[in-house]
Formats: C-alpha cells, structure tokens, sequence
C-alpha cells in the first residue's frame, strides 16, 4: 500500500439513548465526558446520526437545525480544540431554505476537516425532513490516514464505500441511525463492507427508543478483514481500536478486490493507495 500511514490511529465510539430536541444537553454530556479524562490518549471520537437533534422527532430535528457554523456546532468544535482531539458526528444542518441530514468530522484544531451530506435518504420520513445531498464525501487526512464519511443508509450500497476506497480511503466513519428491525446492517453488512474493500469501519448506531421507535445499537469499529475490533453491547457504552495502518495492506492483499477490479471501470476510478 503506498503512502502508508505513519502510525496507530486510536479511535472511540460513543453509543448511547439521545436526548430529543436538548442538543446543548447532549452536548453538555460530551463536555462532562471529556472532562473526566474518558477519551484521554485518543484520537477520533464518532458519534451517532443526527447525534444534536435526536431522529425519531420531526419538531425537534427543525427545532436544532443549524447552520454548519452555528451554535451548537461551533460548542463543539471548541471542545474539539481544547482536547486536541478529533470529533465525527451527525446533525441536522440548515443552507439556505434547506435542510440536510449532514456529518462533519472537526478536526483537533478545532476546523472542519470533513462536511458531507446524506445521498441515500431513508423512507418518506427522511424525505420528509430532509434535502439529498448531491456529491460525494471528500476525504481528510487526519494523522496520515486518508478518512472518508457515510451516512447510515449510504452504507448499505456497496457503491458508497467502494468509492471511498477507490478515491484512496483508509477509514470509512458512519453515523447511523438503524433500527432495531434491521439486525443484519450492524452484524453481516458494515463487516462485508469493510471487507469487500479494505478499510476500516467505524459504525456509530443510535441506542434507546425514541417515541417508540428502537434503534438496533451494535455500535462497531470493524477491521480491514472485517473482523468486528470492538463492539457495544448495551445500550450505552463508550469503545475504543487501535487502528493498525498495516492491517489494510495486509487485508487487500489476501482478498485483493479493489486491485483485480476489471468491470464495470467506474470512470471516476483513482488511485487506491
């Protein structure tokens, strides 16, 4: 793999109930946390979809609709500086007369190192709420890893990941909002995901029930091989990989798809790394 990241990135993955329509609330959580030392030592946090707002609530996902540099955003972003530490989360973002279903991955600095919006909206609900995104994820670099974003349903189509990875992804982060319903996205689809394409994947589920409706949590930070390296199993949790650079190179070499990749040649196809 050329251009291989120069050393271990160390990742957390916060899973737990939200807060409808109390994003300073929420917000206040991660300070505490933060505050406590949780995340000493790490490197990139990701949180769920719509993590601000809550999902299950149409009134309150208007009510925390912000600008990509709003107040809430900007609270967060602060934090994000003063713990020199990267944050990845989902909100619901306001341009204009628009409303997306949006992610952004801040960076320690405190600067917005990803902004991407959902392609693949989920049901009339989302449709609904929302406007669809029209481009792809760009990637970052944070540490030497090249890292790109999905969004919950986005994952489901291999396309997306793909071309990630084909653009040169070694990190694929995934706020998601699934329910309960749909056990097979956080136990066969993310680990195929990964697999198929040599990256890691780090899946950030909504936990709880939200006015009925119960997310599936499963929460999972998968390795290139699409082996599950860490994995949630309550409703609330916080949990960290180490993410080795070498595990990539090693993973597409035993199952080289991206390489041997004949048809269809997707026109925008680039360097893999």
């Amino acid at each position: 793999m050329a251009d291989r990241p120069p050393r271990a990135l160390r990742i957390g993955l916060w899973q737990q109930p939200g807060l409808c329509g109390q994003p300073d609330a929420m917000i206040d959580r991660l300070a505490a946390l933060l505050a406590a030392g949780a995340l000493d030592g790490t490197d990139l946090l990701v949180l769920p979809e719509l993590w601000t707002s809550g999902y299950f609530d149409a009134a309150a996902v208007a009510a925390a609709t912000e600008p990509a540099d709003g107040p809430w955003q900007t609270r967060i972003a602060a934090l994000a500086h003063a713990h020199r530490l990267a944050i990845a989360l989902g909100y619901p973002e306001r341009d204009g007369a628009r409303r997306y279903n949006a992610m952004r991955l801040i960076g320690p600095d405190g600067a917005t190192l990803v902004h991407y919006r959902k392609v693949n909206l989920w049901g009339d609900y989302e449709r609904g709420l929302f406007s669809a995104g029209e481009h792809r994820a760009p990637l970052a670099t944070l540490h030497g890893w090249r890292i790109g974003g999905s969004i919950c349903y986005d994952t489901e189509f291999p396309e997306t990941v793909r071309d990630l990875a084909l653009r040169g992804a070694h990190v694929v982060l995934a706020p998601t909002a699934v329910g309960s319903e749909f056990p097979l996205i956080a136990e066969a689809v993310i680990r195929v995901r990964a697999l198929e394409n040599g990256v890691w994947l780090a899946f950030a589920n909504r936990a709880g029930v939200e006015h009925g409706y119960r997310f599936d949590g499963q929460s999972a930070i998968v390795a290139p091989d699409g082996v599950v390296a860490a994995r949630v199993t309550g409703d609330d949790d916080l949990i960290f990989a180490t993410l080795d650079p070498a595990a990539i190179a090693a993973a597409r070499a035993i199952t080289p798809y991206l390489a041997e990749l004949r048809w269809p040649a997707p026109s925008w196809a680039g360097s893999i790394g």
